[in-house]
Formats: structure tokens, sequence, C-alpha cells
């Protein structure tokens, strides 16, 4: 009613004439064409009064929205029609459409989407690239509308010459390595865009944090190419004034502060502002972090300003699940990512099963003094039901860790368990697979190189882990090893790849066999999906697994992000678990073999809960064996790699 209103000449208190009413007719049905309503009808009622007034009364017949049968093309020879329909946010009618608008006519956003194509075109070096006016057919017997664009598509441009114009600052050569349009390329529209955003952050990164890059196109319509030239203005050196922190309340400010890659006083490098403020967002103290810059009191001086959102650090939760493996399964935790304001982390779990009673407890304090140091202490008590045999692991341990470069950091960690196994019948007892209690006590060194550009929900980046156990400082002798790589790139769109792969190693030494309760199983939301334990891996004479000291890992995953905190997937896994057991079948081996893995695909989600990450998935066996289920429905607590 008010966009009625608005639009209409009669007013309350204007002066009244029949050419108002016809002319407010035909807007009130323009709009309501507009919106997708081609079949309305408006009548406006008059009735004058003994003091020289008219009522007036508008009725308007709605009737249905009218939905687009067919979106044509005509004039394009270059880019075909399902390219350019992908442009558009104007579709056409589908089966879902009785779920939501789409399939209707709005002007307002085929008006857009002409710009839509128009820029796709851009991309694509058709720099004379006309939209006409769409023809809109309407069918009013069906009550459908035919949509044609009409396109001149022109010619395609190509680069011809770049001529960038800077100074010393930063040389032709380094802008020419970073950006993507080059000479003999088609000339691409968005790719500029990109790329003069490239130059000003080469310049930032020197201190330049004010360079403006302009560039002038020069069109050759008989050759078909373009002269482009680049002009930059470097502007003068800033340095860094204030920084400024905003909006927290329970978070200390040398928190934030100290993941700060820019000091006050220093010359300002834009490369190292924003990995501060991916920092930040990586302590996950935070639903939003904003950095704005501005010019500070003197013409030298930037200052920073951030601006937090705190969200809830702490949670206690109580849940339960059901698996094939460990039937119902109840689990509580009580969690502080963000103790006192400093960091702190505390965090006490218990998760009770057909198979497992386990209780943890870690405090870690991630910046002793502010420093580049962790430090950490654990406590446990674990008894698990593993078919095989039974464990029951009593314990504790101790961490420090350094960040020794911006993304590498080396961690020590030592750990004293006192395990009792039994359960392991006299039939299937070895010197490492037997009842009786053993102590182990061991150091463990970790190097960690990591350049994801978010912890919780990464899109591109790399992470290395290479990590030892070096079990003999008292009781068991044993040595592991492992290395695990994680890659994350953009595919295309919002999609995302990554590619996770881990291998593993253990053995005993000066005369110890590596104990059961040492060795790798696999199967499960972290691992090998679609499988369980029972599945992979060396069994004893009754089919029952009995773990490996090697294993081999390889997840590949495409990730759609819904959201921010909510993510898709479909995956492809692939791997076993070697050595010990006996070679019962094709898919078991006591040597390491890439001919004999498993192997699944699946479907998931992911999300960032207030308890933190979550996740549901399904894999479906490959290479599914007799009496094996067809596959494995998983939920998962905490990052999937």
């Amino acid at each position: 009613a008010n966009d009625i209103r608005e639009i209409i000449g009669l007013k309350r208190g204007a002066t009244f004439s029949e050419h108002l009413v016809l002319e407010s007719k035909e807007e009130i049905v323009r709009l309501y064409r507009e919106k997708g309503y081609f079949f309305a009808q408006a009548h406006i009622d008059t009735q004058s009064d003994t003091e020289n007034l008219v009522n007036i009364a508008i009725r308007i017949k709605e009737g249905e929205k009218v939905k687009i049968e067919k979106i044509r093309f005509s004039g394009n020879k270059a880019i075909p029609d399902k390219d350019l329909n992908a442009q558009l946010e104007t579709k056409e009618k589908s089966w879902t459409s009785f779920l939501d608008d789409s399939g209707v006519y709005q002007k307002d956003i085929l008006k857009l989407d002409l710009f839509r194509i128009e820029g796709f075109y851009h991309d694509r070096g058709y720099l004379r690239v006309k939209v006409l006016e769409p023809r809109i057919d309407i069918n009013q017997k069906a009550r459908q509308i035919h949509i044609t664009i009409p396109i001149e598509e022109g010619p395609q441009f190509r680069v011809k010459s770049m001529d960038i114009k800077g100074d010393d600052a930063v040389s032709p050569d380094e802008i020419q390595k970073n950006i993507r349009t080059k000479v003999g390329k088609v000339y691409n529209v968005s790719e500029l865009r990109q790329d003069i955003l490239t130059i000003t952050d080469l310049y930032a990164q020197k201190g330049y944090a004010y360079a403006d890059a302009n560039p002038i196109s020069k069109l050759n319509d008989a050759e078909r190419t373009v002269d482009l030239s680049v002009e930059v203005d470097k502007g003068k050196k800033v340095y860094v004034g204030n920084i400024e922190i905003l909006g927290n309340i329970k978070t200390k400010d040398n928190v934030i502060r100290r993941e700060f890659r820019v000091k006050e006083g220093e010359l300002f490098d834009g490369s190292k502002l924003k990995r501060s403020k991916q920092r930040i967002n990586n302590l996950n103290f935070f639903e939003d972090v904003k950095v704005d810059t501005h010019r500070g009191q003197d013409p030298d001086l930037i200052d920073i300003l951030t601006t937090v959102t705190e969200k809830p650090t702490g949670s206690f939760t109580i849940g339960a699940g059901f698996s094939s493996v460990e039937n119902l399964i109840f689990s509580t935790s009580i969690a502080q990512n963000n103790l006192f304001g400093g960091g702190q982390r505390l965090n006490l779990t218990a998760k009770l099963s057909s198979i497992r009673t386990d209780f943890n407890l870690s405090y870690t304090e991630p910046r002793v003094f502010d420093s580049d140091i962790s430090f950490g202490v654990d406590a446990f008590n674990q008894d698990q039901d593993l078919i095989s045999f039974d464990a029951q692991s009593t314990g504790g341990g101790f961490r420090l860790g350094k960040n020794v470069t911006e993304y590498d950091s080396v961690n020590l960690k030592y750990r004293f368990d006192n395990v009792e196994t039994s359960g392991v019948s006299a039939a299937d007892e070895t010197e490492f697979f037997k009842n009786g209690t053993r102590v182990t006590s061991r150091i463990a060194p970790t190097y960690v190189h990591d350049t994801r550009d978010n912890f919780l929900n990464p899109s591109k980046g790399w992470r290395h882990v290479v990590g030892f156990d070096f079990g003999g400082l008292g009781g068991v002798k044993f040595t592991k090893s492992q290395y695990e790589v994680t890659y994350y790139r953009p595919l295309f769109g919002k999609l995302v790849g990554a590619i996770h792969a881990r291998i593993n190693y253990a053995d005993g030494y000066g005369g110890d066999k590596l104990p059961a309760f040492e060795r790798f199983f696999m199967g499960g939301p972290t691992s090998l999906r679609g499988f369980t334990i029972e599945d992979v891996g060396p069994q004893n004479s009754d089919g029952n697994p009995t773990g490996g000291n090697q294993a081999l890992l390889l997840n590949l995953e495409a990730q759609y992000p819904f959201t921010k905190s909510f993510r898709g997937f479909l995956f492809y896994d692939r791997g076993n678990i070697y050595g010990g057991g006996i070679d019962s079948n094709d898919t078991t081996s006591s040597k390491f073999d890439l001919g004999k893995m498993r192997s699944s695909v699946g479907a998931g989600i992911r999300f960032i809960s207030p308890f933190g990450p979550l996740g549901f998935s399904y894999g479906i066996k490959l290479d599914r064996k007799s009496g094996e289920k067809s596959g494995e429905f998983h939920f998962s607590a905490g990052s999937a790699f």
C-alpha cells in the first residue's frame, strides 16, 4: 500500500482531476507488472460529497505472478546461451518455482542482469559489446513470458602492450610477476581491476599506504588490440601511528595486540596488516574483526582502528549419539578457550560408550608472559575395548611450543602412560600382543608449517606436520613417526578443494616389540570414512583387527561454503593399515602395499557451533567385502584434518 501511495499522483488534499485518476491507474498497473503481475487490474472509484471533496477507493486484482517460460539470446556467436544464462539472476521457471520466486519476472533484476552480461563479455575481451533492451513476449492464454535479449558482440580484443609508469620503489619486473594481465592475452576487465589492487598492495608493503594506480586503455579497432598503461602515484611513505582496539570486554588488550605484525612507529606494511587481521580471527574469540586505517595527526602517520565483537568462548555440552561400532555414545565436556581473558584454554571431557570410557583434562597457556612460547599440561584415564583386546591407560604429561617464524612452530611433548592390557586370548598372545601391565614414557618433538588463511574454515594454504615419538625413558622402548600434509585452494566460484595425506610408521627397539596399544587403527570420521576399525587393516585368526605398524591415508574433498560457518562437501578417501596379523584377503597385508588399499566416496556437512566445529558425513565403500555394510554414518567434533 505504501508503494502505491508513493507513485500515484492522487494525494490527500490535492486538487482532483480525471487525468490524475487515469495516470494513477497506469502507474499502479506498471508497478505490478514490474513485480511479475502482468495481468493485474486496477480500478479507481470516486465519490463526491457535499463539501466539495472527493473520496477515492482503489481496488486491485493482482492475479497470479506470471512465470518466465523461456529466456533466449540473439546475436551471440562467441558465447553460448548456457554460459550467458548462468550469469543471470532472472531464471526460467522450474519444478522448484512454487517454493520461491524463481522464474518470476522482475524488471529491476533483469536490468541488473544486462549489466552482468556486459561485464561477462568484457572479461572475455569483447569491449565493444552492446546488450540491447530485451523483448518481452507475453502469452496471455498460457500466462507465460518469453524474454529475448539481443546482443551485438563486436570484436575480441587482446593486450598489445603494457607500460607501467612508476618508480624504483617497486620495479616493473616485480609488478609484472604478480599481476595476471599479460601482453598477448585476451583483455580481461575483472583481472585488470584485481591487478590494480595488487599493484597498490605491493606499494603498501613498502610503506606507501596511499599509492594510487590509474589504468589507461587505448583501443585499436583495426588491429583489435589494446595498448595499456598504468600510471602509479606512490605518494609519501607513512608510518604506523596509534593502534586502537575497541569492543573487547573480556579479552585483554595485550592478547589482541600481540597478534599484530605491525607495530606503532614502524614503517607501514599492508601485507603485515592483513596478516594481523588473519591472526586475530584465528584466535576464535570473536564473531567479527574489523581493521580500518585512517590518516593520523601527521601526514606521514596512519592510525589503525581494530573493532572486535566478542563471542562466547566457554561451553558446557552434553551429547549422545550412535555408531555401529560403539553403539550408544554419551559425551560431555566443559571448555573455556579464553580463560581469564588471557587466551588460556581449559578442557575437561568425558566419553562413554559400549567400548570406551575416556576422561581427559588439559590446560594450555598459549603465550607465556606474552612470549612466543606455549605451555600445557594433560591428564587422562582411558579405557578402551578394541575388539581384539582391552586397554586401560592412565597418565599425563606436559607440552612446550615455540613459534620460530611467522608460519613455523616447534613443539615438544612429554607423556607418561600406565597401560593395562587384557582380553587377549591365549591362542592370539604374542610378544607384542599379550595381557599385562606396561609403562611407556615418551618425548614427542613436532614441527608444524601452517599457512592456512583460517584455522576453522580454510580456503587456501598449506599445513605440514612432521612428528616423532621416542618411547624408552622408562618402560617399553619404541619409536613412532608421522608426516601429514594438508592443502587448500579455491577451485572456481566458491568451491574449495582440499587434499590431505598422512603416513605413519612405528616399531620397537632395544629388544622390545611395539605393544598393541601403540599400533595404528583406521576407520571413522577423521580418517577413512565409510569404514570402521573392524573393516581396515590386519586381522587375527578370528578376523578381528590387530592394528598395524604402518599407515597410509589420502583424503580428497570438494567443499562448498553455503555460509561463513556452514560447508557441504563431497569426498574420496583411500587408505590402509599394514604390518602384523595375517594376509587373510586381498585388502590386508603384513607388508606395505599400495595395491592393497580400501577406498570410499561420500558427502557431508560441517558447521561452526557455539561448542566448536561439528560434522556429519556418510561414506560408501567402493570395495565392499562380503559381510560388510555398504557404508557408515559418522559424527565428528573438531577439525576434519
